[in-house]
């Protein structure tokens, strides 16, 4: 499976095509913000919307430890340290996005904040209590075991840390049409509704603070583009089939068929 994996999420090219644009629309690439590559950089519904939803919910600041997992191109991780001064720490499976993320941070200027490492969600290649918060943006829906999968998360996090899960669940009957942004065909689709996940939590010994369905806020997010666009979006990231991706995601959430939901849970 970890193969197809990387295989839909592989692409070449990444930050040329991101650089590319954003040369297009004017911006000075050797003075860049990190806000400049949001449209392309926060791969989860919400955008940078989400990545607030996800921050605003942590509780870490100046030289707390903190682990994304599945850290896509290192988006949520400039922003979170951007805005908490954390350190964070981001591993991906795919090495494209790995190499993009660590490119991408020197480029705006943020590499000593943030660091990033090839590394799979379902054996993460840290130490028991290595971090002060994980968090995991749209991850699960690739991984079948997510008792493993929660049980990592807890491993890694130190006694009293918050353990963040921001996943796309099933929260409705229907059938998903393929591809979506996180599998190209249903075979290596594993979306799970939210119970999957609160009952591998509780076997991994995670106490379970809050949940929280982000629907409506999808429905806004695919509905209602801005009048603007960015100058980099995610088919810079993700290449010519994301708009079919991202139509089927927006079907699929207006059905009432699958949802953003955030789980917060204090590791014991």
């Amino acid at each position: 499976m970890a193969g197809s994996v990387e295989s839909h999420y592989a692409s070449d090219g990444i930050v040329d095509r991101i650089i590319g644009a954003l040369g297009n629309a004017g911006f000075d690439i050797d003075n860049l913000e990190p806000d400049a590559l949001a449209g392309a950089d926060e791969f989860h519904i919400g955008g940078r919307i989400g990545s607030q939803i996800v921050a605003d919910t942590l509780t870490v600041g100046a030289g707390d430890q903190v682990l994304d997992v599945g850290c896509g191109i290192g988006g949520f991780a400039r922003f979170l340290s951007g805005s908490t001064n954390a350190h964070v720490t981001g591993i991906d499976l795919t090495p494209e996005f790995i190499d993009a993320a660590i490119e991408l941070s020197n480029l705006v200027g943020v590499s000593d904040q943030v660091n990033f490492q090839i590394g799979s969600a379902t054996d993460l290649p840290f130490d028991d209590g290595s971090f002060d918060a994980v968090t995991m943006l749209h991850v699960g829906m690739n991984i079948a075991d997510k008792h493993r999968m929660m049980a990592e998360l807890a491993r890694v996090a130190r006694p009293g840390a918050m353990v963040l899960v921001y996943d796309v669940m099933r929260v409705g009957d229907g059938v998903l049409t393929y591809p979506m942004p996180w599998a190209s065909t249903e075979e290596f689709s594993v979306i799970a509704p939210r119970t999957d996940y609160e009952e591998a939590g509780k076997a991994a010994d995670l106490v379970l603070l809050s949940g929280q369905d982000h629907g409506e806020m999808a429905q806004t997010f695919f509905n209602n583009p801005p009048s603007t666009p960015p100058p980099v979006n995610l088919g810079h990231l993700m290449g010519s089939e994301m708009p079919t991706m991202f139509g089927n995601a927006r079907a699929a959430a207006n059905a009432g068929i699958m949802s953003p939901v955030l789980l917060t849970y204090r590791a014991n």
